[in-house]
Formats: structure tokens, C-alpha cells, sequence
């Protein structure tokens, strides 16, 4: 097997992991009759350590064998997973939860800058395109399969499944490139604007998407007690998500190596406003079809502002790893702060949908941020 399929399964084995357990843990949570605080509060104990160690683990893997933070960074997450598995109070299951996000953290930014330097470089949108098929593959997999397995495994066992997965993750990866090697060419783009255009470019990709995964780890662990008063089981919830994240592999796939989408506004702008409608609608759906039928919305947001930030973070002869752990940082700090505030605020008001006005107004800021730095800009002569 090449090296660009080795990586490409240990980030399709690495994201089914993480949403078998992802999906598992809201409905641990209810099973010990936990509040929309406690719910919340779950994104958090894994995505706010993620995003700390992402952003030091990215730097650390510009200077170091990249292979190095990959394997121990998986190897902890499935000692967490094995915890997960026999651990039984919820005090405890949590407790491990930033476990996880600390091993993930040193995997994701390594990973996509060693991903960057295969094939010297020069053949980025291919790569992003079989990187980013490979990990939504794994997630949208994770949380489907997590939604049928769950009534007959139970949480604990789909955290030892997670465990498995992550252990063939770290199997899988191959040689990478050593420190004085981690200089690559630039993949030549027309369409790349100056460097301060860029930037703005990057910044407001990276807001977008962390605000995407904001939206999303709303969706994950808010969304099943509204479902559950409507009598819609772990089965239609894990068939919805899985639909979003099918939908966003659809978007991977014809997406990056079409130059069209690249250092464009208009895109950026109208997608997050699709997903602004979606989110306004989805707690409310009257009927499950209907919900079903939001599943490509979300997608088509979280796919393309998933593209466009790495593809911007990785675009760049050095730093990748550094820029890479800010994508991710970025990802993170957004997936744990929307949904924990959405808790709170349902917790307080009693009103189960505030979470997903939360994300909102998550949205639209993140569309008033990108169209300040690239509405009423231009490019510079």
C-alpha cells in the first residue's frame, strides 16, 4: 500500500473512533440522568484540551519526525478509549473524555502536514481531496454505524470498539519526513492572491470552520433529547448525522481539485448562510423527513469550510504544521464553547432550543467577521 493510502486509512480509522465514542457519550450522559449543562459540557472536556495540544503538538511536528507525535498521540487516545470501556460511574467517563482530546490533538496537525509533503508537495489538491474523503469517510461511518450498534453493545462497548480503531490508525502510518526535509514546493495557484489577501483568506476560513464544527457538536449532543421527546431513537439520530457527514464527503470529493471555489468570497459568504438557515430550522422540524432532508445543508457548510481552511493552512512552503494546529485549535475551541454556552443556557431558561440559537448567532458572526475582512476588500496592485 503507498504511503498516501497508508495515512489516508489511519485518518479514516481515526475519525470512526472518535464518532463511535463522540455519538456514545450524550447518550451515557442520559442514561445517568444528566441536565443540558452536563450535555454541553461534553464537547468541552474533549475539544478544549484538543485544541491547547494542537496548537503546541502542530509546531512541535515542523521540528520532529512527524511520525513520532502521530503514534503517541493514538496510542493515548486508545488507553483513554480502554478506560472508557470499564469505567462505569459518569464522573469517572468523563473524567477520561480530555484524555482523548489530548492524544488527538498531537495526531491531527501531524498527520495533515505530513500529508501536505507527500509527492514532494506539488500535488496539494489531491492530497487534501484523499485526506479529507478518507477522515469524513471514517466519521460519517463512526456515527452511523455508532446509532445501529449502540442498543446492542451499549457506550461502553462502542468505546472499546474506538479503541480498536485507533490502535489499526497507528499501524497504519507510514515513514514521514524527517525535520530538514519538512521545506516543500508550492503548489503554483492563479488564483492566490498577495499575502495579506491570503491571510484574510486563512483567517476567515479558519473562523468559518471552527464555527462549522461549533454547529455540528451542536447538533451532536443537543439534538438527541429533543429527538427522544419526539420518539426518535439512537438509530434515526445516527442515520441523520451520518447523512451530514456523507454529505460532506460529497462535497471533499468534487471539491478540491476544482480551482473555482479558491480565494473566492462569494462561496464562503453564501454556504455559511445556508447553514445559518439550517440550524435556525433543524430544532423545530416538524416531521423526521424533513430533518433528514437539512442533513445535505449541513454538510455542504461543514465540507466546504473544512476545504477551504486546510487547503489555506497547508498552501505555504513551511509553517504547515504550525498552521495546521491553528486550523485545528481553531476547530476546537469553537466545537467546545458553542454547544457548553447552548447548555447553559438551557439549563437556565429551561428552553431546550436556545442551544441551537447559539449557534446561530455563531454563524452569523462568523459571516459578518468574513465579509468585513473579504466583502469590501480588494486585492491589492
Amino acid at each position: 500500500m503507498t504511503a498516501p493510502l497508508r495515512m489516508a486509512l489511519a485518518a479514516l480509522l481515526t475519525d470512526l473512533g472518535l464518532y463511535l465514542l463522540m455519538l456514545s457519550l450524550p447518550y451515557r450522559v442520559l442514561e445517568h440522568g444528566g441536565s443540558s449543562a452536563v450535555l454541553g459540557s461534553v464537547p468541552l472536556l474533549y475539544a478544549g484540551p484538543y485544541a491547547v495540544v494542537a496548537l503546541v503538538a502542530g509546531r512541535f511536528s515542523d521540528r520532529w519526525p512527524r511520525r513520532a507525535p502521530i503514534r503517541f498521540g493514538l496510542g493515548l487516545a486508545a488507553i483513554a478509549a480502554v478506560a472508557l470501556h470499564l469505567v462505569r460511574p459518569l464522573g469517572a467517563a468523563l473524567a477520561l473524555v480530555p484524555l482523548v482530546g489530548v492524544g488527538l490533538g498531537f495526531f491531527w496537525p501531524s498527520l495533515q502536514a505530513g500529508f501536505s509533503e507527500l509527492r514532494e508537495g506539488r500535488d496539494l489538491d489531491r492530497l487534501t481531496r484523499l485526506f479529507n474523503i478518507s477522515w469524513s469517510v471514517g466519521k460519517g461511518t463512526g456515527l452511523l454505524a455508532g446509532g445501529l450498534l449502540l442498543a446492542r453493545i451499549g457506550t461502553e462497548g462502542l468505546a472499546l470498539l474506538s479503541a480498536v480503531a485507533w490502535v489499526g490508525a497507528a499501524l497504519s502510518v507510514p515513514w514521514l519526513r524527517r525535520p530538514g526535509d519538512h521545506a516543500a514546493a508550492l503548489q503554483e495557484d492563479p488564483r492566490r492572491p498577495p499575502d495579506t489577501r491570503q491571510s484574510a483568506f486563512l483567517r476567515s476560513a479558519w473562523l468559518a470552520n471552527g464555527i462549522a464544527f461549533g454547529v455540528a457538536a451542536t447538533l451532536n449532543h443537543h439534538l438527541p433529547p429533543l429527538l427522544n421527546g419526539r420518539g426518535i431513537g439512537a438509530d434515526r439520530f445516527g442515520i441523520f448525522l451520518g447523512g451530514v457527514f456523507f454529505s460532506q464527503t460529497v462535497v471533499f470529493l468534487f471539491l478540491a481539485p476544482r480551482p473555482g471555489w479558491r480565494y473566492r468570497a462569494a462561496p464562503l459568504l453564501g454556504i455559511q448562510a445556508l447553514v445559518l438557515s439550517a440550524i435556525l430550522i433543524a430544532p423545530f422540524a416538524p416531521s423526521w423527513p424533513l430533518l433528514l432532508a437539512l442533513a445535505p445543508l449541513f454538510g455542504l457548510g461543514l465540507g466546504f469550510a473544512y476545504q477551504s481552511s486546510l487547503y489555506y493552512s497547508l498552501h505555504a512552503r513551511t509553517g504547515r504544521g504550525r498552521q495546521a494546529g491553528v486550523h485545528e485549535a481553531a476547530l476546537g475551541i469553537a466545537s467546545a464553547t458553542i454547544p457548553v454556552l447552548g447548555g447553559v443556557l438551557a439549563t437556565l431558561s429551561g428552553r431546550p432550543v436556545l442551544p441551537f440559537v447559539m449557534a446561530a448567532g455563531a454563524v452569523a458572526l462568523s459571516l459578518i467577521y468574513a465579509t468585513a475582512e473579504l466583502g469590501f476588500r480588494r486585492p491589492a496592485r
